[in-house]
């Protein structure tokens, strides 16, 4: 049995439960209260030896992917799983609806304010929001730019949560792109001759939105400048059209710092004035457009490469003389050739590598989006020079596992329970680098990084996702880049959906063991997170206690993660593995907390989160997927399943599926609470009424709306009576706390009203999206909250940033405190037993943010 290490993080939220807990501790909490230093210790190991016959839970990101597309989309999605509605233009004219709006800002101790868009309402406010964190979590991060001249100073982007500086080498960060109309940044430039001008390029949507039809809006918005080191930022404005709505990849001439090429959907484009004109210098006609490009200067031009292709044929392609030529030659592509990545050797031009994925089954049909080769030319990548170094047909086992996830191919060979699978990603993680110092020495990654000695005819790991700190190699999964310190070649920095590692030693001796995915710790170097302060987690939900001082969240690939004030922005701790997903805290008592996981698992803690176990007895809906023992699907539940606690019995929970589950006693046990849902959909939302149990009305992804007066008494065979207001998914069910008649819905489905509000509890329905310039636009609504001192305040979480309304829903403005245009899967409203109220902020890519609505 493999034993794995706990992070000490964890081992530290167990001592603080015992005093931070509030409420009755219980047996559990007394217990844990008693344990000192090296005992806790020991009982967590104990536990983590138990628990863990298998690596830590892994994130499901074909499912999120299907969830996200299916919120967004609906019915609009077609069976061969491509759009029938263009998200991509109604993003674009949402936005400039948005524009448009009034700002808001609102309060109940004076009169709301509302101020025209671009007035001075939006400065004033500009702090009012107060960012949480977690700034040590981390999120997909795909690009890191360097200043060569002051290595201390580095910027990254996060795919949905802007551009953050560092200035002490990515010991800290700090947003310097909250005010992009545009925060999905994909790709960055540093001028090499003044570092302080950098280009932004945006849009990694064509990964989501088209490659996997999500409609998450990760779409681009152009090419950003800043020419004062981030201060501030304009957006080209020539880029500003549909050809740079995903710009994959950016890079400035050191020739001649005005000369720019911009890799996008649409092509190779090139500008030769500092981004003000851009020409198209290739066409691509492939899905993805060109996705890579790298430049050599070494025979006085500028020779470019690009990639083009992805799900479809990939090509390389050459240009000799791209300053003024628009003459490209094809020069490597192979049938079954995906996704490929390429390197230019830093201390040999001529040398030049390239990594496929393969979008062909391969050998024992192992290998889609896989391992297709690793080819190297040593002739500067004429055509016809290009070697196969390693393919999907040879090596050793683990030299071909290099784009797949290892450890799942591996599960047998390492005493794991469950069966080995080749579960890649190769045409979203695909990377390859070549150590600046040595032409042999190549770094790869898919979801984890492998190391070449020998220029790519062999590989070994150097990153395993799934063991947990102190382990030296413990590293986040999917990894997106590998950059190297521009002046020392000893130090590198690894890119990938947990955020920014570096590594000190990466030319470290590595020993060849065919098995090394098995035993983490044993080659690879001493890695270090970088995310302190780096706030670009993605959430799907989140709570908060009611003091409003701690916060737990379900996140995309980071799990349920913990916050709290004494912790600080970069104390956070993950508590729950896989993607998290809805939470509940016991009002009275916080040491008890229920996450969810993929496809309605839920799990309980009684000690504050240190340890968890299944809460799902009775629930007979759940399934499992034994190809990896931990990877759990249930088809009969959303992949992120609404877990709510009634407000007013903490002990009942209620949890959606194809049916409502219900325990009336915190969790020992389920029971159905309907029959399947004659509207044939999952349940999506769940409202309990405020001082009234018995009334619970329910949303579903497919548009209908439950509701059942008498929801505390339902049985397994009981049809909760329902009407359909629209197609599409609902999102979020509220309860005016001041008259329990009104009942509103949002919608997150594209292409029809979002808001919708009953008079009579839910027996009939109005659109509630407003008029003129206070209308809403046709953009996803994910959660509601009604002010409970002042019903006609209303907020709504969006897929761009809080909309507010003073007047009941009769219109409705941005509102107008700071919080960055990012997407807000989930807000909620808390009033301390002080009389303190906010309003709380779960965002996809910019992590949790606070209100305080009185001030």
């Amino acid at each position: 049995m493999k034993r794995i290490h706990v992070s000490a993080s964890l081992v530290a939220l167990l001592a603080l439960a015992a005093v931070m807990g509030g409420g009755q501790a219980g047996e559990a909490g007394q217990g844990a209260a008693s344990l000192q230093g090296a005992e806790i210790h020991e009982r967590i190991e104990r536990k983590a030896g138990r628990a863990r016959a298998n690596p830590r839970p892994f994130d499901a990101p074909d499912q999120a992917l299907a969830y996200y597309r299916a919120k967004r989309l609906g019915s609009s999605v077609r069976p061969d799983g491509s759009a029938g509605f263009d998200s991509v233009r109604a993003y674009r004219l949402a936005e400039e609806q948005v524009a448009r709006m009034p700002r808001l800002r609102v309060s109940s101790r004076r009169p709301s304010k509302v101020a025209k868009a671009g007035s001075s309402l939006e400065l004033e406010a500009a702090t009012a929001w107060e960012w949480l964190g977690p700034g040590n979590i981390g999120g997909r991060t795909r690009v890191l730019a360097i200043n060569p001249k002051r290595p201390k100073i580095m910027y990254a982007g996060g795919v949905s949560g802007g551009i953050w500086k560092s200035k002490n080498r990515g010991k800290s960060w700090q947003p310097v792109g909250d005010r992009l109309s545009n925060l999905a940044v994909n790709s960055l430039a540093m001028d090499p001759e003044d570092p302080n001008t950098l280009y932004a390029g945006t849009g990694e949507g064509y990964f989501r939105e088209v490659v996997r039809q999500t409609s998450l809006p990760l779409r681009g918005g152009g090419i950003f400048k800043t020419t004062d080191a981030g201060a501030t930022w304009e957006l080209l404005r020539k880029t500003r059209k549909e050809s740079f709505q995903w710009v994959n990849d950016l890079v400035v001439s050191p020739r001649a710092s005005d000369r720019i090429y911009a890799a996008t959907r649409k092509g190779v484009f090139r500008s030769t004035n500092a981004g003000r004109k851009w020409k198209r210098i290739l066409r691509s006609k492939a899905r993805g457009g060109c996705l890579d490009l790298v430049l050599s200067t070494a025979n006085g031009t500028d020779t470019l490469f690009a990639s083009c292709g992805t799900l479809e044929q990939a090509t390389v392609l050459r240009n000799r003389r791209a300053e003024d030529s628009k003459e490209w030659r094809e020069v490597l592509s192979e049938p079954g050739m995906g996704r490929t990545s390429l390197a230019i050797a830093p201390s040999d031009p001529d040398v030049v590598y390239a990594l496929s994925a393969s979008n062909v089954p391969g050998p024992g049909g192992n290998f889609e989006q896989a391992l297709h080769a690793v080819f190297r030319s040593t002739a500067g990548g004429l055509e016809g020079t290009w070697e196969a170094r390693l393919r999907n047909s040879g090596g050793r086992k683990i030299d071909r596992v290099v784009l797949s996830n290892p450890i799942i191919a591996f599960l047998e060979e390492c005493g794991f329970q469950g069966t080995n699978g080749f579960f890649a990603m190769g045409w979203y993680v695909n990377l390859i680098a070549v150590d600046p110092g040595n032409a042999d020495r190549i770094w790869v990654g898919g979801v984890d990084l492998f190391r070449s000695d020998d220029g790519g005819a062999s590989f070994n790991p150097v990153t395993y996702w799934w063991s947990d700190p102190p382990i030296p190699n413990s590293v986040h999964a999917d990894q997106h880049a590998v950059v190297f310190h521009p002046k020392n070649g000893r130090r590198l920095y690894a890119l990938n959906d947990g955020g920014v590692y570096e590594l000190r030693n990466p030319r470290v001796a590595i020993p060849s063991d065919p098995l090394a995915v098995c035993t983490p710790g044993s080659n690879g170097g001493d890695w270090k997170s970088l995310n302190r302060n780096y706030g670009v987690t993605q959430f799907y939900h989140g709570t908060a206690t009611p003091d409003a001082r701690r916060f737990i969240a379900g996140a995309q690939d980071n799990g349920t993660v913990l916050g709290d004030e004494s912790f600080g922005a970069n104390g956070w701790v993950t508590i729950s593995g896989g993607d998290g997903g809805y939470s509940a805290i016991h009002p009275g008592d916080n040491r008890i907390i229920y996450v969810t996981s993929q496809n309605g698992r839920v799990r309980k803690s009684i000690d504050g989160g240190a340890s968890f176990s299944e809460a799902i007895d009775g629930i007979s809906d759940l399934e499992t997927n034994n190809t990896a023992s931990f990877r759990a699907v249930g088809p009969n539940f959303l992949f992120i399943s609404p877990l709510v606690m009634d407000p007013n019995q903490p002990q009942r929970l209620w949890l959606g599926g194809r049916r409502l589950w219900r325990t009336d006693d915190g969790a020992l046990g389920w029971r159905a609470a309907s029959a399947p849902l004659s509207s044939a959909g999952k349940v999506s939302a769940v409202a309990v009424a405020p001082g009234r149990s018995d009334l619970v009305i329910v949303g579903t992804d497919n548009g209908w709306i439950h509701t059942n007066d008498q929801a505390t008494l339902a049985g397994s065979t009981d049809d909760w009576p329902g009407t359909r207001l629209r197609s599409g998914f609902v999102s979020s069910i509220a309860f005016d706390p001041e008259n329990l008649d009104i009942v509103y819905a949002t919608y997150a489905t594209f292409n029809g009203e979002h808001v919708w509000k009953s008079e009579d509890a839910g027996m009939t329905w109005s659109a509630l999206d407003g008029s003129g310039a206070g209308a809403l636009p046709d953009l996803p609504v994910h959660s509601i909250v009604v002010d409970p001192a002042e019903s006609g305040q209303i907020f709504l979480g969006t897929d761009l940033g809080v909309f507010a309304s003073a007047d009941g829903g009769s219109t409705w403005g941005v509102e107008a405190s700071g919080l960055p245009p990012a997407v807000t899967e989930w807000i909620s409203y808390i009033e301390t037993p002080g009389g303190a109220r906010y309003l709380f902020a779960f965002t996809h890519g910019r992590g949790a943010w606070r209100l305080r609505l009185d001030d």
